[in-house]
């Protein structure tokens, strides 16, 4: 199934990101993200993104795997940026989905 932006969901997660970005003014590596982040947003904000982006073209993501933005959980940046990412390239992959399928039958104590 070929990825397709949908500019609704596309557009709700941009501005649940940017508004939970915005939630911690006193820290210059969020605030520094925001900035990063602004075009993409408002692009996506206003639908000018009609086709699916590369992970690598998404700013930020490189500082997740360390866990920079964990101490911000209320609300969670690491939340809203990865649901944005998710919409950004347009949704989940058939793998992706597979996968959280099988993550969550371990969580919950069943075998697929």
């Amino acid at each position: 199934m070929a990825q397709t932006i949908n500019p609704v969901k596309l557009k709700a997660a941009a501005e649940h990101l940017e508004w939970v970005l915005q939630q911690y003014p006193e820290s210059e590596e969020v605030q520094s993200l925001l900035r990063s982040l602004v075009p993409l947003i408002e692009d996506a904000k206003e639908a000018k993104i009609t086709e699916p982006k590369d992970r690598a073209d998404i700013p930020g993501a490189y500082n997740f795997g360390d866990g920079r933005y964990i101490p911000y959980g209320n609300p969670s940046v690491d939340e809203a940026y990865v649901n944005f990412s998710i919409e950004v390239r347009g949704g989940l992959t058939e793998q992706e989905i597979r996968i959280n399928a099988r993550m969550d039958a371990m969580r919950n104590g069943s075998k697929r």
